[in-house]
């Protein structure tokens, strides 16, 4: 089974202490947030929603799913920053990228210098798809294996555990403060979450707002003693055991509240770690524009970090137009185009899915999903991309960029 990313933290006996080694985490920990995205946006995308209320009880699943998600992001952009604040955007010679070829994870695999190992899927819904989640985000009071080799870990906690220790120990070859400007260059507006924590983006100036940085991606991912809102590993915990359902509907038999593991009445029949090659025709082009739209909102998130926020947010802010770009194009191409995968059948009884792969954006990403987009033979097939509220007309107002 390969790993979810090619890459190898080097971590000694001692701990981190070296920036190298710090720059090789850090990048680790971006890789690994962001191999725990797809797996959870496509569980939420399998569960049905229409055809029942969508404020009733059974669509708290789902948004607990996607809140999840996008808190996800918001760690990776906190783990961004912090290599940004720290200087360590330089991984093996290569300047760290998100949108990048052996950045970008394929499924099934690995979860990177987990142990015992941990595979990741793209699978609908399911007792057994959550309880795989739950074990991502496993606190450490629930681990009680021995440590293993040095560069590896039970669960996230002890990977940015080494981490912050690794900031502690490199703090005095640091450049910190807001003097040297770096602080401009990192996310920290434009994050909307209506369904998950109020964390916001935090600045990283100086080893404390470093370590805070860090102590937000736990305490949301596995918890802390002072926590003000459910970990993830306490979301997920919800979902297994049907406290947040996935449907309320009135049968024959009156009130029914379907679970994660209802039948095609509840949850799509999807496949499972699709890949764009694996469909034909126009499903197959649906599926690109599902990779090129989620590596279009990859490479706008880099876009952001070669942009520093020398401006107020307002109409004329390039860069306050990045950061609501970044959320438009989740909510406005990703989704939707999503949506018509998970209802579009494929034989066997199996319906498509977001393949979440690469795609080659060439140098202009925006002109690349327009002209995917406008293909007749899939405006054909699926109508619901035109129009005047469609995804064609929401990528004309998505960020024009280049690479």
């Amino acid at each position: 089974m390969p790993h979810l990313t090619t890459r190898s933290a080097v971590r000694t006996g001692d701990g981190i202490t070296t920036r190298d080694e710090l720059a090789q985490h850090l990048a680790d920990a971006a890789r690994i947030e962001l191999s725990t995205i797809p797996p959870y946006l496509y569980a939420a995308y399998s569960i049905k929603t229409s055809g029942y209320s969508q404020w009733a009880q059974g669509a708290s699943a789902q948004r607990t799913l996607i809140g999840i998600a996008i808190e996800e992001m918001l760690h990776m952009a906190l783990v961004r920053n912090v290599m940004v604040a720290t200087k360590c955007e330089t991984v093996g010679g290569k300047e760290f990228r998100f949108y990048d070829k052996d950045n970008i994870p394929g499924y099934p695999g690995d979860m990177l210098h987990r142990v015992p190992p941990l595979t990741l899927h793209m699978q609908r819904i399911s007792t057994a798809a959550v309880e795989g989640f739950m074990e991502v985000e496993l606190p450490e009071s629930k681990q009680q294996q021995a440590r293993k080799p040095s560069d590896e870990y039970h669960t996230l906690g002890e990977l940015y555990d080494a981490i912050g220790k690794g900031i502690v120990a490199l703090s005095g070859q640091i450049e910190w403060g807001l003097e040297n400007t770096r602080w401009r260059q990192q996310y920290r507006r434009g994050y909307w979450n209506q369904w998950g924590g109020p964390p916001k983006p935090l600045p990283v100036v100086d080893q404390g707002s470093a370590l805070d940085a860090l102590y937000v991606i736990v305490e949301q991912g596995e918890g802390a003693p002072d926590e003000q809102e459910d970990s993830h590993y306490q979301k997920f915990t919800r979902v297994r055991d049907h406290v947040d359902g996935i449907g309320v509907v009135e049968d024959d038999s009156g009130r029914q509240k379907y679970t994660i593991d209802s039948g095609e009445e509840a949850v799509w029949p999807v496949v499972t770690d699709p890949k764009a090659t694996d469909f034909t025709g126009p499903t197959q082009t649906l599926a690109q524009l599902s990779d090129a739209a989620y590596c279009y909102v990859l490479a706008l998130l880099d876009k952001l970090y070669r942009t520093p926020a020398d401006d107020e947010p307002g109409p004329a802010s390039v860069r306050y137009g990045l950061e609501r770009g970044f959320v438009a194009a989740m909510q406005g191409v990703l989704s939707p185009v999503a949506g018509l995968l998970v209802s579009t059948p494929v034989g066997d009884g199996k319906n498509a899915g977001p393949t979440f792969g690469y795609y080659d954006l060439g140098s202009k990403p925006k002109q690349t999903l327009l002209d995917l987009c406008a293909q007749p033979e899939l405006m054909k097939a699926f109508p619901q991309l035109g129009g005047g509220d469609g995804v064609l007309h929401q990528i004309s107002l998505l960020p024009d960029f280049t690479i």
